[in-house]
Order: C-alpha cells, then sequence, then structure tokens
C-alpha cells in the first residue's frame, strides 16, 4: 500500500474534520466525490487498485458517527425493518457471501467478462474463478451501505439540513468550475497542470475528440463517468429551484450543468438528460394539477418544450449546424450499438444474462464479471435473492414520500430522491457493477433519514422567496 502526496492532504483534512462538526466532513466527503481520476492510496496487494479520496473519506465519517454522541445508534436504526436499510442490508449481506461462494460454487461452470486489472480481460472470456473483483468490489459494496447509515444519520439531524443542501450546491458549482479548467487546460495545452488530480491508475481518456469537440471529462477519467456525475447534481439543483429552494443559484447551477452535459458528448447523458426532464416535467404538470406547483413549476412547464423546439428549429435553420448535429447523434447515440464498443458491451449483457441462467439464478458473485447495465450486472452477479432485495430498496428510496415536513426538509428530500433517479438512469445505461456509485447512496441515505427525522414546526414562509442572506 502506497500513500500518494494528494491522499497525505486527504488524511490530514480528515483528521481535522474529527475535531471540527460533522458539517466539516460533510462538505468534505461531498466535494470529494468530483475527484473520480484522483487516487488518494494504491493498494499494491490488489493489482493496484485505488483507493479515491471519498472512499478514503468514508473512513473518517464512520469514525465521526462512532465518536459523535448518539449518532451510531440513530445510524444503526435505519436497518429497522421495513427501512430502506434492512433491503440494502440484505442485499450487501448476500453479496459478500456471493462474492466467496458462487465463484467456488459455479468455478468452470460458465464462463464471465472478469473483472481483472489484466490487459484484455474486459474483451475476453474466462471460465470463472475466484478473482481479486471478488475482493475489491464487495469492499466497494459495503462502503456504500456505510455511505448510507452515515448520511442517513446526517439526515435525522436537523441541524445539519442545511449544510446537506449548500453542500450539494456547492458540489454543482465545483463541477462546473472542473469543467472550465479541463477544457481550457486542454486549449491551451497545459493538461499536465491537472496530473495532480488525475494521478489513479485508470486509463485517462481526457484528451478524446469527437467530430472536432472536445469530449468534457471535468475532474474524471472519461465522458460517461463525467456525465454520472453530472447527471446528478443536474437533478439535485433542478429540483431545488423546482421547489423554488434559493431558486436564482440553483437555477443558475442546473442550467449551465444542463450545457454542459449537452456539449460533454456522452452518450449517458443525451439518454440521461433526455429521460429525466421527461420524468420531471411530468412531476411539475402533477404538482400544477394538485396546486403544488411554484412559480418554476410553471415556467418550466410553459417554456421547456417551447425552448427546446425554438432550439431545434434554430439548428436545423442552418444547414452546417444541422448536418453537424445529426452526426454527433448518430455517432453518440443512434449508431452507438453497432459500433465496436456497443458491439462489446452488448456482448457484456448478454453473458451476464447467460451467467444468471447458468447458475440457476444464484448469480456469479460480485465481482465476478462485468456487464454495460445495471439491471444485468445485478442479475449476473446477485441472482434472484440480490436482485429482489436491491429492487426493493432502490423503489423504497424513489418512491417513499410523506407529508407534512417542513418546506426545506420536504424539498431536500426531493431533491435528493431525484439526484438518485439520475443515478439509476445512468446505471441502466452504462453501469458495468452493482455498485451504483457513493453518491447515489449518500443521497439515498439523506432522503431517507430527513423522511425519518422528527418535523420542524412549519413556516408560513412560501419556498419561492427563500434566498441566501447574501442576496437579499
Amino acid at each position: 500500500m502506497s500513500i500518494e502526496p494528494f491522499g497525505a492532504v486527504v488524511i490530514l483534512l480528515g483528521l481535522l474534520g474529527l475535531l471540527l462538526d460533522a458539517s466539516f466532513l460533510i462538505y468534505l466527503f461531498i466535494i470529494s466525490t468530483l475527484l473520480g481520476a484522483a487516487g488518494a492510496v494504491i493498494l499494491t496487494s490488489f493489482g493496484s487498485a485505488n483507493l479515491s479520496p471519498a472512499h478514503l473519506l468514508l473512513g473518517f465519517l464512520s469514525l465521526k458517527i462512532l465518536i459523535d454522541r448518539g449518532r451510531l445508534p440513530v445510524a444503526l436504526s435505519g436497518i429497522a425493518f421495513p427501512r430502506e436499510g434492512f433491503w440494502l442490508f440484505l442485499t450487501v449481506a448476500y453479496a459478500a457471501a456471493g462474492a466467496y461462494i458462487m465463484p467456488r460454487l459455479f468455478e468452470g461452470v460458465t464462463d464471465v467478462f472478469a473483472i481483472s486489472r489484466d490487459p484484455g480481460s474486459s474483451t475476453t472470456l474466462w471460465a470463472l474463478h475466484p478473482v481479486t473483483g471478488n475482493v475489491t468490489q464487495t469492499i466497494y459494496f459495503i462502503g456504500d451501505f456505510v455511505c448510507f447509515l452515515v448520511f442517513y444519520s446526517f439526515g435525522r439531524d436537523q441541524r445539519l439540513t442545511r449544510a446537506l443542501c449548500y453542500a450539494g450546491m456547492l458540489c454543482g458549482i465545483l463541477n462546473l468550475a472542473f469543467v472550465v479548467v479541463d477544457l481550457g487546460t486542454y486549449w491551451t495545452g497545459t493538461a499536465e497542470l491537472l496530473s495532480f488530480l488525475r494521478n489513479a491508475s485508470y486509463r485517462m481518456l481526457d484528451d478524446v475528440e469527437i467530430l472536432g469537440l472536445k469530449r468534457i471529462v471535468g475532474s474524471f477519467t472519461e465522458a460517461s463517468a463525467f456525465a454520472y456525475a453530472s447527471l446528478g447534481l443536474f437533478a439535485f439543483t433542478g429540483k431545488l429551484w423546482l421547489r423554488g429552494i434559493y431558486p436564482g443559484l440553483n437555477g443558475v447551477i442546473a442550467l449551465l450543468t444542463l450545457i454542459a452535459l449537452l456539449a460533454s458528448t456522452s452518450t449517458t447523458a443525451y439518454a440521461g438528460v433526455g429521460l429525466l426532464l421527461a420524468w420531471e416535467y411530468l412531476g411539475c404538470l402533477k404538482a400544477i394539477r394538485d396546486g403544488r406547483g411554484t412559480s418554476a413549476c410553471v415556467v418550466f412547464a410553459l417554456l421547456g418544450p417551447l425552448l427546446a423546439l425554438l432550439a431545434i428549429v434554430a439548428v436545423a435553420l442552418d444547414h452546417a449546424s444541422w448536418l453537424f448535429a445529426q452526426d454527433l447523434l448518430n455517432k453518440t447515440l443512434f449508431d452507438k450499438l453497432t459500433s465496436s464498443s456497443g458491439m462489446e458491451r452488448s456482448s457484456w449483457n448478454s453473458q451476464a444474462l447467460a451467467n444468471f441462467i447458468a447458475t440457476s439464478g444464484f448469480g456469479v458473485g460480485v465481482g465476478s464479471t462485468r456487464a454495460s447495465s445495471l439491471v444485468f450486472a445485478i442479475l449476473g452477479t446477485l441472482g434472484v435473492f440480490g436482485s429482489v432485495t436491491y429492487g426493493v430498496f432502490i423503489v423504497n428510496v424513489l418512491m417513499r414520500r410523506d407529508a407534512g415536513r417542513d418546506w426545506l426538509v420536504d424539498a431536500l428530500r426531493a431533491a435528493a430522491q431525484s439526484a438518485c433517479l439520475a443515478a439509476l438512469i445512468a446505471g441502466c445505461i452504462a453501469a458495468s457493477f452493482v455498485d451504483i456509485g457513493l453518491p447515489f447512496f449518500l443521497f439515498a441515505g439523506t432522503a431517507a433519514g430527513l423522511r425519518d427525522s422528527q418535523a420542524s414546526p412549519a413556516t408560513d414562509a412560501p419556498a419561492d422567496q427563500l434566498q441566501p442572506e447574501w442576496a437579499r
């Protein structure tokens, strides 16, 4: 194991966070989820696997839960039946057991696209057998469970409500800043200045172009990873805007993030944005019908389709722009499945389904194989039992509602659920593993904790008028 210089800084900040209020570590951790290309610790014993800054800080957050009086019992209450944490606990327990048992029980029975750091492992079928991926992916999944419980505990603490809200908004701002830096360093030939943030032992695809456009990666390794994270932040800030929470600031963040997603040339971004906007539009129509729509909802419902139509007409009127838009959509979306990359990823899904069938619905175990969609990854690795428990967890996270909450708590919970939905959409499009990512679980824990928290006294201030102090 080797600690990178960047990792040493993270450790010092984590130690400082143990001495300060929990809000400091909340800000630090949520921001660290942006550092997808950074490696804090290199685990040489596991094929030079990377421990990200976010996973390293998760350890300090766990210690914070242990040392702060009263937080541990609240966190553990999140796994009480029938709360979301109960179903996630069953899923993780089955995954951990299956990662050890299934590759041995079904060894040689079926072939897999093994998760390995060896060159060519993702394009070659191997007979099922235990691999280091069983260990690393299980650790990541357990980390997801811990992350859920930690933020469930924070969500139950009304004193931290605004910190959770502000941290998500700040993360959206910094993500946009990384976009500017990414494009600026690429255009000026100074990309090496970001080497301290791109020190992980992953393959970096930060200099790829499509039709002359630089694929935006921000602080991540590739455009799809950037799109995955940005979709969640777009959903979070966009929902806060629709709910009238700091509407000016969140509206700007959401709009600029949408522009960055459309400019990213990522298939995940285009498909994800379309599905997410359609879902939110239907939600706005329902809110307006029920008399709960804010002014932002009305603006979105009335002007959203009109602006989209005007943009399409403007592009269509310019022949060169129209041809360019067609070529871009063909390369990144419509022709994706027939490309070599698309065919390779389709074969991953087909083989994951074959693994599910060959193991009689038990799955080959977490970390044994890869897929190109969360649905197939869950089926192939977790089998019937894990798919059911994981599915119940996800449905509860997205669908459970409680009325009569404080307006800010209710809006933040809805924003966290929207961020989870965005991550789920992106995962169903391109996820290789059952690990949907730490952002999904921090938002899931936040949403569940906020819902189960004690209701605050209702406020008479309409949500549309909520503004940060400096803007009043």
